[in-house]
């Protein structure tokens, strides 16, 4: 699956992105946010005790082939390598990445996300600029 795709897909329903969690993973609840200009964000959060967020990291850019280039160098948690890394298909409400069985289901529309920079006013500006 292409990006732009996907980017289509979230200026069609009017909003800042949506986000996707992966099914099945027990450790830890990873999710990862498409925004409308094309932006990624990866973040992972913990269970338990320790619950909280373990990692936030962007994305430096997404390829045409969907490869999604993480900046590495933003996150210092021991983990970001399992950030997934290609999105290879769509269907079902969610998204495959990597190619792995686990789908990730869209859990969220998020008509703004003033925690990640994307507000009322930005996403006017992005709507009025065609993005």
């Amino acid at each position: 699956m292409k990006i732009d795709t996907l980017t289509q897909e979230i200026r069609q329903a009017g909003c800042a992105g949506f986000c996707y969690e992966q099914t099945g993973r027990p450790r830890f609840r990873d999710r990862v946010t498409f925004y409308r200009d094309g932006r990624v964000l990866f973040e992972r959060f913990c269970y338990g005790e320790a619950a909280g967020k373990a990692c936030s990291m962007w994305a430096a850019a997404v390829d045409e082939q969907g490869r999604i280039l993480w900046d590495y160098d933003s996150c210092s948690y021991t983990g970001k390598s399992e950030a997934p890394v290609q999105i290879t298909g769509a269907g079902r409400g969610g998204l495959v990445l990597d190619g792995k069985p686990a789908l990730w289901e869209r859990v969220e529309t998020l008509k703004t996300d003033k925690e990640h920079g994307y507000g009322a006013l930005k996403i006017l500006w992005l709507r009025l600029r065609g993005m």
